[in-house]
C-alpha cells in the first residue's frame, strides 16, 4: 500500500491521474476493476483499490478469575480480522494484476486500502482524503437485495462526493476500451455545464471519445436550439473538439428517446450532472433507471456540481 497523501491535480485541464475503485469482491467488483484498469491503462493512471468490512463490536462476558480476558480476546479477534481482510485483498489485487498480464495491458500502479466501516461512510471520508480524479464503481454488490440497478451504496456515494462517479451496470458487458467510442452527456444548459465539460475533455480526450449532448425540455424550440448551438460553439472554440453533434427532446418519451438515441449514435457511456434535480428525477425514478440499464447495459458517468 501507498502511504501519505497524493496531492490533487491543481490544472482541470490535465488528463486522469487518480482512479479510486470501491469493492467488495463480487463479480460486479471485477467486472468495475477490469473496466477501470483498462481506462487506466489508456490514461497512464494509477488505481487505488478500496475496501470497507464489517467489525463487530464483541460484548464478551468478563471471567471473574480474568479482569482482561474482554479486551485480549477482542483485540485478538480484531487482529485476526484486520489479517484475513488484508490477505483477501492482497489475493483480489494479484487476481487483477494476472488480468492485466494476460491481456497485455502496460505496467500502472495499483495499491489498495482497507477500512472498518459502512461502505458509503467509508468511501465518502477516504476520498476526501485520497483526492480521486474519478471513481469507478460496480451497481450491484453482494448479498445487497437492491430493488433497482442503482445499487445503495453507489447511490449514497453519488449523492455525497464532490468527484465524478462512473457506475458499471452489472450487466455490463465491456467491449474492449478501443471499442469505446461515444459518450452521451445530457445538459440543462446550467453553469456547471462548462465544469463538467471541462472534466469531460480529461476523459474523452485522451480516449478519443466523441461527444453527444442531448437536452429535455418540455417544448425544446427555437431558444433551446440557439443554446445547445452555443454549447456547441464552446466545445469547438474550447477544446477544438468539432466531433459534438446533438438532439433536443421532449419530457414526453424520454426513456424511449434516450434509448433509441443509444442505439442509433452507438452511446456507449451516459453522463449527467447530479445536481440538477429536475434531470435526476426524470433519468432515475425507479422505473426508468432499472428498465434504461438493464436494457441498454452501458456505464453510467455523474459529474458533481
Amino acid at each position: 500500500m501507498e502511504a501519505g497523501k497524493t496531492m490533487k491535480n491543481e490544472s482541470s485541464d490535465q488528463t486522469l491521474k487518480k482512479i479510486l475503485v470501491p469493492v467488495d469482491y463480487s463479480e460486479c467488483s471485477v467486472f468495475a476493476c477490469r473496466y477501470a484498469l483498462k481506462i487506466a491503462c489508456r490514461l497512464h493512471s494509477e488505481i487505488r483499490l478500496f475496501h470497507t468490512y464489517y467489525s463487530p463490536a464483541f460484548d464478551l462476558i468478563e471471567m471473574a478469575s480474568a479482569v482482561q480476558t474482554q479486551t485480549q480476546l477482542k483485540e485478538e479477534a480484531l487482529t485476526n480480522l484486520e489479517a484475513s481482510e488484508k490477505e483477501t485483498a492482497e489475493n483480489f489485487i494479484k487476481s487483477l494484476k494476472d488480468y492485466r498480464v494476460d491481456c497485455q495491458l502496460p505496467e500502472i500502479p495499483i495499491s489498495y486500502e482497507i477500512k472498518p466501516g459502512v461502505p458509503e461512510d467509508e468511501i465518502r471520508r477516504y476520498s476526501e482524503w485520497y483526492e480521486p480524479d474519478m471513481v469507478i464503481m460496480g451497481t450491484h454488490g453482494k448479498g445487497s437485495g437492491m430493488s433497482s440497478i442503482m445499487g445503495s451504496v453507489t447511490a449514497a456515494v453519488i449523492g455525497r462526493i464532490d468527484y465524478p462517479v462512473m457506475a458499471i451496470p452489472e450487466k455490463y458487458k465491456f467491449i474492449g476500451e478501443k471499442n469505446v467510442k461515444n459518450i452521451m452527456y445530457v445538459t440543462d444548459f446550467d453553469e456547471s455545464d462548462f465544469l463538467s465539460i471541462r472534466t469531460l475533455m480529461n476523459l474523452t480526450d485522451p480516449l478519443g471519445l466523441d461527444i453527444f449532448c442531448v437536452h429535455i425540455g418540455d417544448d425544446p424550440k427555437s431558444w433551446d436550439t440557439i443554446r445547445m448551438e452555443g454549447l456547441m460553439e464552446y466545445f469547438r472554440k474550447s477544446y477544438g473538439k468539432i466531433q459534438v453533434d446533438y438532439k433536443l427532446i421532449s419530457q414526453k418519451n424520454i426513456l424511449e428517446d434516450i434509448d433509441a438515441l443509444i442505439r442509433e449514435k452507438n452511446i456507449n457511456i451516459l453522463s449527467v450532472t447530479s445536481h440538477r434535480r429536475n434531470i435526476m428525477e426524470k433519468l432515475f425514478r425507479a422505473n426508468i433507471t432499472k428498465k434504461l440499464f438493464y436494457h441498454t447495459s452501458i456505464p453510467l458517468l455523474v459529474f458533481p456540481s
